[in-house]
């Protein structure tokens, strides 16, 4: 049987990082998002993500470190057994930032050449305000650039960390400038997962293995992980089978309303 300890947090960590912080904090992502590192001893192979979230969601000390934000705001454990889990792969195979060239390429521009955001017509949806074309990509199905980015690129767990930066929480203070998103972005890909060069290539190849919880399941039914619905919720489990660590990012999206 394994076991599972969570780990202080090393002084290294994006998440104790001033810049990161800050950055969380304005576009209020901050104060509803938790960061766990957990060590293990079973070896589990890379593709068994399932069975090994499954155990350490049931693993007591993880129970009680691994906290979900309820109805009314309050934090707490998942607190029973857990009988079945959904999980999702995400990829994680981008080790360059180049996927955001397309954003200074796209016609009509959405970033331009000094780095600003083009700006467009006030429009809400799915609750969020849209006032720029960046936002409008991301959100509208019917944005003049919706075919800019395919659904294997959206896919990606570094597209997916950007999305989150720039769509943030119910009081998010958007940015005018892209660079902050993609700084940020980049600077929490690389602290959820571990990249190596191939011997045999001498490419930087990402090791972890992403998976995203989607669903918790006890014996009476399914837990609620997320105190409203919300695109902005998710829950990445970030496995590096080689150094036999676990990373947790999770955040609940609060409406302001």
């Amino acid at each position: 049987m394994a076991t599972f300890v969570s780990v202080p947090q090393p002084p290294s960590s994006q998440f104790g990082e001033a810049y990161v912080k800050a950055q969380l904090t304005k576009w209020d992502l901050l104060r509803n998002m938790k960061y766990l590192v957990v060590r293990y001893t079973k070896p589990y192979h890379k593709m068994q993500g399932q069975e090994l979230i499954m155990d350490m969601l049931n693993d007591p000390k993880i129970q009680e470190g691994f906290q979900v934000l309820r109805p009314g705001g309050k934090w707490s454990g998942l607190g029973c057994k857990i009988s079945r889990v959904d999980v999702s792969v995400v990829p994680a195979s981008l080790t360059r930032l180049d996927v955001f060239d397309k954003l200074l390429a796209s016609s009509p521009i959405i970033v331009r050449a000094n780095g600003d955001i083009a700006k467009c017509m006030e429009d809400v949806r799915e609750g969020f305000q849209i006032s720029d074309l960046l936002r409008d990509l991301l959100l509208n199905e019917d944005s003049e650039n919706a075919g800019l980015y395919s659904e294997e690129d959206r896919d990606e767990l570094l597209w997916r960390l950007f999305e989150h930066m720039v769509l943030g929480g119910s009081c998010c203070q958007f940015e005018d400038k892209l660079e902050p998103y993609v700084e940020t972005t980049k600077r929490l890909y690389k602290e959820l997962v571990s990249a190596h060069k191939d011997p045999g290539t001498g490419k930087i190849q990402v090791a972890s293995v992403v998976y995203k919880i989607n669903a918790v399941y006890a014996d009476a039914g399914p837990l609620e992980l997320y105190p409203s619905k919300s695109r902005q919720n998710f829950c990445y489990v970030a496995l590096d089978p080689t150094r036999r660590i676990v990373k947790i990012l999770y955040h609940a999206f609060v409406p302001y309303w």
